[in-house]
């Protein structure tokens, strides 16, 4: 077994341990020929182009816009995760599971083993339990930094591990940060048939602009998703962001989680995430400002995914946020959509399915609307 190298942040901030990349990656804040960087998209072709103002209410990504060598970068000045909130501080030990009350959420950070003691292992074990596919995952992990970007295990892993400690045993491995995601693209390209993946293919999902590697046909198994920390201002998918904006694309709190595996570092950008887990009963809430219609629904399918998994969970908070969905939500559905919809519904067991009918009426006329046309289609 590789044992994982077990790190402190030690004096470091969070903008010192993770400098920003000096291979002229893009970063939202920066100034495009003058103009404020929103973040940056890919097009049907895998070009990337950079997002300003103007494409904010576009339906779909533009084709014909500017990449980065069309237009003068000038840096922000900031680092990429730049903490915006609080910062815990140079070296501070951090306990986000019984924070101050009066202080209120903060972006907090520190060292994995003290606040998920056994992580690092419980991750080298999943990795060399899957042979071939888990050592490509971890060259990954080493290569990506390599480049002097970022590279964390976030999602269900990540929650699963924290809340049950090291011997949960995470069933998918969901990747975020820095690298654009046509450059991470190239990378495993450039790797996986040397690593006896010929089986698998590489390829991003158009609608998401996650990468994967996968098996060819429907639903085959993917080894590993990836996507690069995302910014939720525009109706389709979006990149460029800082954690704390990509903390705004995840469902739920406890599902914003960050795990670099090569520094040991657990950051919790919402300064919820550990506390909502370790509660009981456990918090289900939401930091998401997702716009497009059908990312909305499919939180709202995931609000119950994991109101179903949590029976006795305070579900207080995904129902101030469901109080903003339009109720007219199921009709600005595509067919794709609702394609979506039917997967993520189909992870509601049948026997959690009351439970979610529940819950949907505690969260409004857009949530039962969608539950309502879902169920139908069940029963036809």
């Amino acid at each position: 077994m590789t044992t994982s190298t077990t790190s402190t942040t030690g004096t470091k901030s969070f903008e010192e341990l993770y400098p920003r990349p000096q291979d002229g990656t893009p970063l939202r804040g920066d100034l495009a020929d003058g103009e404020t960087l929103l973040g940056m998209t890919l097009t049907s072709t895998h070009r990337e182009v950079l997002l300003r103002e103007a494409d904010r209410e576009a339906p779909a990504p533009p084709e014909s816009g500017p990449g980065r060598s069309d237009l003068r970068i000038e840096p922000a000045g900031l680092q990429p995760q730049e903490a915006r909130a609080t910062d815990p501080g140079p070296g501070q030990d951090l306990d986000p599971g019984d924070p101050d009350p009066d202080a209120g959420p903060r972006e907090v950070f520190g060292p994995a083993e003290e606040l998920a003691p056994g992580i690092g292992d419980a991750v080298d074990r999943c990795l060399d339990e899957t042979g071939a596919e888990g050592a490509f995952v971890r060259l990954l992990m080493n290569r990506v930094p390599a480049r002097d970007h970022a590279f964390w295990l976030i999602g269900g892993a990540v929650r699963d591990l924290v809340d049950l400690g090291p011997e949960a045993r995470p069933n998918d491995l969901d990747f975020a940060g820095t690298l654009p995601p046509a450059e991470l693209l190239q990378e495993i390209d450039d790797w996986y048939v040397d690593a006896g993946l010929g089986d698998y293919r590489p390829g991003i999902s158009p609608a998401s602009l996650v990468v994967h590697l996968s098996r060819p046909g429907q639903g085959g198994p993917r080894i590993l998703e990836y996507k690069a920390l995302a910014v939720t201002d525009f109706l389709f998918s979006a990149y460029g962001g800082r954690l704390a904006d990509d903390a705004a694309s995840r469902d739920l709190t406890v599902n914003s989680l960050y795990y670099d595996h090569g520094r040991s570092i657990l950051a919790d950008p919402t300064g919820e995430g550990i506390a909502h887990l370790k509660a009981r009963p456990r918090v289900l809430a939401s930091n998401n400002t997702e716009r497009a219609p059908g990312r909305r629904a499919g939180v709202v399918l995931r609000f119950l995914k994991f109101a179903v998994r949590y029976p006795d969970a305070d579900v207080t908070r995904l129902r101030e946020w469901a109080a903003n969905l339009p109720a007219d939500l199921p009709d600005r559905l595509t067919d794709q959509d609702w394609r979506h919809l039917r997967y993520s519904w189909r992870a509601v067991p049948d026997t959690g399915r009351p439970r979610a009918v529940h819950v949907a009426r505690l969260l409004g006329p857009a949530a039962v609307s969608l539950v309502d046309r879902l169920t139908e289609e069940v029963r036809g």
